[in-house]
């Protein structure tokens, strides 16, 4: 295997196992006092209107944030999806969105026979995909079954792109992999069969805004680890006297998020400022962007300073942009197969320690949409530490590229993580050049670009122009040519690992070469698994610069429907304006 997975560990030190309940006073040792700064614990949160009331223009950015649309209360307002009586119809049953009054509920169909019933509760996201969890109410299980009771995500989510709703299998990159269909014809990925992890224990500690010391219980949870500021000299003693002075002994294992302790449903200003109350009730007390506690004394760094801290803006940011750092198919180099795990490239690139996520992102202001153009903020971010490349001939004689054409983020963040929608940079700042990169054949920057280009001439190139030194093993042979002289996009798009091909298929779509490439492309509209057969169809369409229509091709339809429209298309894609 070529492309081989990557498991990133959090550096958590030496975490024992989970505590009993029963052994609590034995295991704590409270030391806390009544005095000092505190802003971890739900009553030092005052939430975002309290802090609207002195910061109004941040206030009203972050109202058209989509952090603060992470998570809401189902309502009128909050769905963007169809529930006027939308259905969808796959693989022989039929799933149906209504609204009943301000109630919104999804219908599970077999031909007229009504399997179950759920209402919605909860809506995640607004950006480019909308999810929906729910609670049944109508179904096969007894009434005393869980699923009467709890939050479950539903498995179709509406394409806010596309504006029709589709299968979550069709829009999520790592989750459903292998062939849409079993051999016996029946669904892999079946959406009708409802999901029995919680919306508390799967989602809701990212998309929602809860006190910090429920963060630091995670150390005691199975995964050992607690995300944001990494753990270091904190003690199992300090954070069991923390939970025991909260009355909080049973939360520290408790893998489920209660509600009741959300400051607010979505992510709002304490998410990233910590409890406001000691700002709040004396404003010449500065808000402190790390967690304080008596019992944390030493554990954070200094609060002083900590605006222009990279360890400090980075770890707030850690504490939610770090999902997926144990997906079996990160790329070999350490970046990410897809989005949400920002921090932790960040974490294994080149500027780890130095750059700051606010060098390149407003946190107030939401940011342009993935696939966007790079920004002047974006670049000033390279040159702010690599000033000699401010002037426009040394920038040039490192780059050998045009400054009109290419950015520093081209070369040193190529666009290999998958969206919702598009492909975004990874954000680990790395080199073309390095062997982690290059000689795994996972797809690198400059052929990204250079599609037509072989391994071999980007070996050449990276000697002549940099004087940096490739060693490309044989094994890549099979599929790169016996010389390595076979075009790198052209191997990319026949790649056994399918998000190989899926980032070669964007990088058709933004380049101008994508228009020969279309029949190699549109045969992909056959792939076996439904999120791939996704990306190749936006690909085809970026391509031709429309939607194909469903007599066209049926993206969720059967495949014996399908295997002819493919054919048809392969014939004629590149003649269509």
């Amino acid at each position: 295997m070529i492309v081989v997975s990557l498991l990133i560990l959090l550096a958590v030190g030496h975490i024992e196992a989970a505590p009993d309940p029963a052994r609590g006073p034995e295991l704590a040792s409270p030391q806390a006092s009544a005095e000092g700064y505190s802003n971890i614990r739900r009553e030092d949160y005052v939430g975002p209107e309290e802090c609207g009331s002195c910061h109004i223009e941040n206030y009203e950015n972050w109202k058209q944030h989509p952090h603060s649309r992470m998570n809401q209360l189902a309502s009128p307002e909050a769905i963007l999806g169809d529930f006027s009586g939308a259905y969808v119809d796959y693989g022989g049953r039929r799933a149906v969105f209504r609204r009943q009054d301000d109630d919104f509920y999804v219908d599970y169909f077999d031909g007229s026979k009504l399997l179950r019933r759920i209402h919605v509760t909860r809506v995640i996201g607004s950006r480019y995909e909308q999810d929906y969890v729910g609670v049944q109410v109508l179904g096969p299980e007894p009434a005393t079954d869980p699923l009467y009771a709890e939050e479950n995500r539903i498995r179709f989510s509406w394409s806010i792109d596309r504006h029709r709703w589709l299968p979550q299998s069709y829009m999520e990159p790592t989750e459903y992999p292998g062939s849409e269909y079993l051999p016996d014809g029946s669904l892999r990925h079946d959406p009708f069969v409802v999901e029995r992890v919680p919306f508390n224990e799967r989602c809701a500690r990212c998309h929602n805004t809860y006190p910090y010391d429920m963060r630091l219980y995670r150390l005691f949870a199975e995964d050992g680890m607690v995300s944001g500021f990494a753990p270091g000299t904190l003690s199992r003693a300090v954070v069991a006297s923390l939970a025991q002075e909260a009355g909080d002994w049973d939360r520290l294992t408790a893998e489920r998020l209660p509600p009741e302790r959300f400051v607010t449903v979505g992510i709002s200003c304490e998410s990233c400022h910590f409890g406001g109350r000691e700002h709040a009730v004396d404003g010449t007390t500065p808000i402190r962007f790390v967690p304080t506690h008596p019992l944390l004394a030493g554990w954070a760094p200094d609060h002083k300073g900590a605006r222009g801290n990279p360890i400090v803006i980075n770890s707030i940011c850690r504490q939610c942009h770090h999902s997926g750092v144990g997906a079996p198919d990160n790329w070999p180099d350490g970046s990410a197969s897809v989005n949400s795990m920002e921090a932790i490239e960040q974490d294994h690139g080149a500027c780890a320690g130095a750059i700051r996520c606010t060098m390149c992102h407003n946190t107030h202001i939401a940011g342009p949409r993935a696939g966007a153009a790079d920004r002047p903020e974006h670049i000033a971010a390279c040159v702010e530490c690599h000033a000699d490349l401010r002037v426009e001939a040394k920038a040039r004689a490192h780059s050998h590229h045009d400054g009109g054409t290419t950015s520093c983020l081209d070369c040193h963040m190529p666009r290999i993580v998958q969206g919702f929608t598009g492909y975004n940079r990874s954000h680990r700042i790395s080199s073309p050049g390095e062997p982690e990169i290059l000689a795994t054949g996972m797809p690198n920057a400059c052929n990204l670009c250079h599609l037509d280009r072989s391994l071999a001439w980007t070996q050449k190139e990276l000697a002549l122009g940099w004087g940096t030194r490739v060693v490309l093993p044989q094994a890549l042979a099979p599929l790169f040519g016996d010389d390595l002289e076979r075009p790198a996009g052209a191997a990319w798009l026949q790649h056994p690992v399918p998000m190989v091909r899926t980032v070669a298929a964007g990088a058709y779509a933004r380049s101008p070469l994508g228009r020969a490439a279309l029949p190699q492309i549109t045969d992909h509209l056959g792939e076996p698994n439904a999120y791939v057969r996704m990306r190749f169809l936006l690909a085809v369409e970026q391509i031709i610069g429309r939607q194909l229509r469903e007599e066209e091709y049926s993206l969720t339809g059967p495949t014996q429907r399908r295997r002819p429209q493919v054919g048809a298309l392969g014939g004629h894609l590149p003649n269509l304006k």
